[in-house]
């Protein structure tokens, strides 16, 4: 019999072509945005219900990857529900201890019995060795639309967050009591920069009336900062959209040589960018880049070596101009602080593969994840590379591992 600790749950957003967003009244809705936030407290289920075994779920993606030594990876992801995004959704965690060879099924999940959103989860290892599982929360309800369901949002959301200080423990590792951090969802991992300060790229959506109600200088891609090692957040900065159409930001930060700070955003029609000449306070507007992609997240992030590395759909400048949709997933390498890119590493060559994140162990090399088909096949996958594969475009290190199978859906 599964068992149900006192925890906090999460899960994820699925992209923004498989649901639409209702702004209306929350009076309309069952009062979405009403309830006190910080008590939508989850609960943990270990080991993970026979209920949302590989049989019984009907699609998932958006995973994150972290690792912990060179053996030790983490796995996180959401699943749950037949319409993709919306309050049955709830989150998987899994782990190797083989360096990725291979995968226990998931052995924890984290979900709430009501009208509880949980989305959107990320896993990281902060610089004094902790390893923190981060996630999205948002009251949510399904209507009936006139083609389709329709997914109505409490606007304000909320970054959730938990820790272990024994990751390499696996599945036996010891896991702190779930808090929320901040309204917003955060997609992407925090950086360390060059003064020991944690940013957080945490988004506040344009989802639900209560966003509205909400500072605008908090509406687009936010930056939240702490000085403490986790303890606190505290808003530090952001940029509007400057006239870009999006509704999920899913923004990277990155530190570049010259101090400047450089915020990289998904948008419907491609990337977007800004800089911060100040840590992070104040930034220009959000410009749309040349680089060709589809509306799906990217990921950018500095390497132990100090080059940056470029995970997207396709090549940089697409395919005869254009993006190739979500499809050929591929790593690209930058050694001049992203001004230009070398390389072009394919991952996965298929169509509907999106949403990578990757980390890099402590040899250097990258361990990566993406999804593939949500709602047929559902894989999770993994591939471990190094620079030199990006550099090569094909996999000439011995630490290579093509594209394996994290998990997929058991469909009878």
């Amino acid at each position: 019999m599964a068992v149900r600790l006192s925890l906090f749950g999460f899960l994820l957003l699925a992209a923004a072509s498989f649901f639409t967003v209702s702004a209306s009244d929350p009076a309309d809705s069952g009062g979405l945005g009403s309830i006190d936030p910080g008590a939508l407290v989850p609960e943990i289920y270990k080991p993970v219900p026979e209920k949302w075994d590989g049989k019984h779920r009907s699609w998932q993606g958006v995973a994150s990857i972290e690792a912990t030594s060179n053996d030790r990876l983490w796995a996180v992801w959401y699943s749950g529900g037949k319409r993709g995004a919306g309050p049955e959704n709830y989150i998987l965690l899994a782990t190797s201890g083989d360096g990725g060879a291979t995968w226990g099924k998931p052995f924890m999940a984290l979900d709430r019995s009501d009208q509880i959103r949980l989305f959107d989860p990320e896993i990281w290892r902060s610089p004094d060795g902790r390893l923190w599982l981060f996630w999205a929360q948002s009251e949510s309800t399904f209507r009936r639309g006139a083609s389709r369901f329709e997914i109505e949002w409490d606007g304000r959301h909320g970054v959730w967050t938990m820790f272990t200080d024994n990751p390499e423990a696996g599945e036996d590792a010891v896991w702190s009591e779930p808090r929320r951090l901040c309204d917003g969802v955060m997609m992407n991992k925090p950086i360390v920069d060059r003064a020991g300060r944690w940013l957080y790229p945490v988004s506040l959506w344009n989802a639900g009336k209560a966003y509205y109600n909400l500072p605008k200088e908090m509406h687009g891609a936010n930056v939240y900062v702490s000085t403490d090692g986790g303890d606190s957040l505290r808003y530090l900065g952001g940029t509007d959209r400057g006239g870009l159409a999006t509704l999920a930001n899913e923004h990277n930060l990155v530190e570049l040589a010259d101090g400047r700070l450089w915020l990289i955003s998904r948008i419907d029609d491609g990337i977007g960018e800004a800089f911060s000449e100040d840590g992070g306070k104040t930034w220009t507007e959000m410009t749309k880049t040349p680089y060709k992609q589809s509306s799906s997240r990217t990921q950018t992030r500095r390497l132990a070596s100090g080059n940056i590395l470029f995970l997207k759909n396709g090549p940089i400048e697409g395919v005869d101009g254009k993006d190739v949709g979500r499809s050929r997933m591929m790593a690209f390498l930058s050694e001049d602080g992203g001004k230009t890119w070398i390389g072009g590493l394919t991952l996965d060559p298929r169509n509907n593969v999106s949403h990578p994140d990757f980390s890099q162990a402590p040899d250097g090399s990258i361990c990566m994840v993406w999804d593939r088909d949500r709602g047929r096949a559902g894989e999770i996958l993994f591939a471990r590379f190094t620079e030199d594969d990006v550099r090569a475009g094909r996999y000439v290190s011995e630490k290579a591992v093509p594209a394996t199978v994290v998990n997929r859906l058991e469909k009878e």
